[in-house]
């Protein structure tokens, strides 16, 4: 290895002998280690100043690894492969940076070797499908013409079979509530959810619950709460096989029933051909089963039914997250209660309920 940083007393014997031309200027870069261009400004600054025009001010140099030093480093690294850049470089007192220590072991190819924990990962799986649910909100992503949406879903923890999963505009809590509802209505009532602190899903207060946490205390079904992503692994995997896999092709898409129809077809594959390494090269659908306890689409409506006020406008309308929606004459200026029961909506007044429609969302 070349190195720049000669001793004084060989740079002054060096250049002499090419003052007395007893040497060319290749020949004493060779024997300096450097380049002709800095054996010639040796030659300008020794005629200048004498010896000490050969003086090297700069200072990088002083901290390059002898071979010697180099050949220390790559074996403390290969025999205790747990010993980062910076302990090597402290472990043997070199005066250089961490990352020049890190460029050698990444050319030696040590520079990613697997460190073995201290403290082994406890990994868990549900034993059985439909023994815990995972659900979640895939942060935005953002389409060329459509803007920020979101995709709200449920994953098995078992089985890795996603029940039902749909892209949104916001990630509003009637949103997460419409998925969980479709979930439950076609594969039927997991023991536990996994799910995070989301104001969706937790209440922020001491006292009182928001709804998800009623209707799953109506259904039997415990909450979990995990305190970090990685506690909800399985799904936040899943998150970034679709954003890798699915998302790319459809960020061109122009309208939202664009991107949802081309999504069922994506997660019909997905639940029901596509064959996951992770459990021997089979299809999740293989690994799972609808629930044992199920509840019939109408029992469903009426356990899970949702009610909120609204104030009928000049216009005969209400808003309703965000969506206006007619209702019939003779209510301007009222207080109504608005019933929402899976994707149907009714308004009730007078003792009588009517049908409004279908929740858009």
């Amino acid at each position: 290895m070349r190195n720049i940083k000669k001793p004084i007393t060989v740079r002054e014997q060096v250049i002499v002998s090419l003052v007395r031309n007893q040497l060319r200027a290749r020949e004493a870069a060779e024997l300096l280690g450097c380049t002709p261009r800095t054996v010639r400004t040796y030659l300008r600054q020794y005629l200048l100043y004498g010896v000490k025009g050969l003086v090297d001010h700069r200072h990088s140099n002083n901290h390059k690894l002898s071979d010697k030093v180099r050949a220390v480093v790559v074996k403390v690294k290969r025999e205790q492969r747990w010993r980062s850049p910076r302990n090597i470089r402290d472990a043997l007192g070199l005066d250089v940076h961490e990352c020049t220590v890190w460029r050698l072991l990444a050319h030696e190819g040590l520079a990613h070797e697997n460190l073995k924990r201290v403290k082994a990962i406890t990994r868990f799986e549900a034993s059985t499908p439909n023994a815990m649910w995972q659900t979640d909100i895939m942060g935005k992503i953002t389409f060329n013409s459509l803007g920020d949406l979101y995709l709200i879903g449920t994953l098995d923890d078992h089985s890795r079979f996603v029940p039902h999963a749909a892209w949104y505009k916001s990630q509003h809590k009637m949103n997460v509530f419409a998925v969980w509802y479709e979930s439950l209505a076609k594969w039927g009532i997991p023991k536990a959810m996994l799910q995070d602190k989301g104001s969706q899903y937790k209440a922020r207060t001491k006292y009182g619950s928001t709804e998800y946490e009623w209707y799953a205390k109506q259904l039997g079904i415990e909450l979990i709460w995990a305190e970090s992503a990685q506690c909800k692994g399985k799904i936040e995997r899943f998150w970034k096989f679709v954003q890798r896999d699915f998302v790319p092709s459809v960020l061109k898409a122009t309208t939202l029933e664009e991107v949802s129809g081309k999504w069922r077809l994506w997660l019909a594959w997905y639940n029901y051909k596509f064959k996951s390494k992770t459990h021997g090269g089979t299809t999740h659908a293989n690994l799972y089963h609808p629930s044992e306890r199920r509840v019939k689409r109408v029992a469903l409506e009426t356990m899970l039914l949702v009610e909120e006020r609204r104030k009928v406008s000049r216009e005969s309308t209400i808003s309703l997250y965000g969506k206006s929606y007619l209702i019939p004459p003779g209510y301007i200026g009222c207080r109504i209660w608005i019933q929402i029961k899976g994707n149907k909506l009714y308004m009730e007044a007078n003792g009588e309920s009517r049908y409004l429609g279908k929740l858009r969302l």
